[in-house]
C-alpha cells in the first residue's frame, strides 16, 4: 500500500503521454513518470533499509531530471516557435527548416 501513490502518479504520467499529441504535455508526462520512479526508489530505500547511499543517487537523479527538463523545454519551445505548432504529428523532421 505504500507504493500506491507512486503507482497512481506513474499511471497518470503514462496517460498524459499516451493521450496527448502536444509536445509540451507529452514532455510533462515524461517528467511525471521520472518523478514517480524517483519516489518509488526512495520508498524502497526507506522501507527495506537498503544501503543509504542509494538515496544520494536518487537525489542526483532528481537534479539530472531538472536539468533535462530545462533543456527539453527549451527544445520544445524552439520547435513551437519554428513550426508555429506544438503538435508532434506536424514535426516531420528536425532539420533546419530550409526545404
Amino acid at each position: 500500500m505504500t507504493y500506491f501513490p507512486a503507482l497512481i502518479l506513474a499511471l497518470f504520467g503514462l496517460g498524459v503521454v499516451i493521450k496527448n499529441r502536444q509536445a509540451v504535455l507529452m514532455f510533462m508526462g515524461v517528467e511525471i513518470l521520472l518523478a514517480a520512479a524517483n519516489w518509488t526508489v526512495l520508498l524502497a530505500v526507506d522501507q527495506h533499509l537498503i544501503n543509504q547511499h542509494v538515496a544520494v543517487f536518487v537525489l542526483f537523479g532528481i537534479v539530472v531530471a531538472a536539468a533535462e527538463a530545462t533543456i527539453g523545454l527549451s527544445i520544445v519551445m524552439r520547435l513551437a516557435k519554428r513550426h508555429k505548432t506544438i503538435d508532434v504529428g506536424r514535426f516531420s523532421q528536425l532539420g533546419d527548416g530550409r526545404e
